[in-house]
């Protein structure tokens, strides 16, 4: 494959074990999570959902919900009718990106976040929100309690240990 062959192919076109040249930079497609990455010297930036294979969202009613790192840019809606859906966040890697989204007032979403990784945001999408930064390995919550149907909140990972909360609206709250 030649340098230039990416004008003509669409990622889901490139084979697995192909590597895009593009000047000092390339690109390379990890044959297990199917997720490219384009790598600068020593840091590699991962390419969000850029050949994602699955749905881009996802109802989800059960109690728990592994997410992965193949699922970056995938928007899950709780809408189980009572108790916590748990959603554990795969290890941070700078551009994994997920929302998730209150589909049932009477449950709550706690989003929790690999040992060792954090989650920093706020409290909600008001101009004066409070600041949340749990502890690292420390989910955050959007209780039954204060929750409506349409509460929502984006996690980007800045780096391997850091996920941001790039949007928010309703109540959110440190586990």
């Amino acid at each position: 494959m030649s340098k230039y062959d990416l004008a003509y192919k669409s990622l889901e076109e490139v084979a697995d074990s192909d590597t895009l040249a593009l000047t000092d930079e390339f690109i390379t497609v990890d044959p297990t999570t199917k997720v490219p990455t384009v790598a600068t010297g020593t840091q590699v930036v991962a390419l969000v959902n850029a050949s994602a294979k699955t749905a881009l969202t996802e109802a989800v009613t059960a109690e728990t919900e592994a997410v992965s790192a193949a699922e970056s840019g995938k928007v899950y809606v709780q809408t189980r009718s009572s108790t916590t859906v748990t959603f554990t966040l795969p290890a941070a890697a700078a551009g994994l990106t997920y929302t998730f989204v209150c589909g049932h007032a009477s449950s709550e979403i706690l989003i929790t976040p690999q040992a060792g990784d954090a989650i920093v945001g706020k409290t909600d999408g008001g101009a004066a929100g409070t600041g949340i930064a749990p502890a690292a390995g420390t989910g955050i919550k959007n209780t039954a309690a204060t929750n409506v149907v349409g509460d929502f909140c984006t996690l980007v990972a800045l780096d391997t240990t850091t996920w941001y909360m790039t949007s928010v609206a309703g109540v959110w709250a440190s586990q």
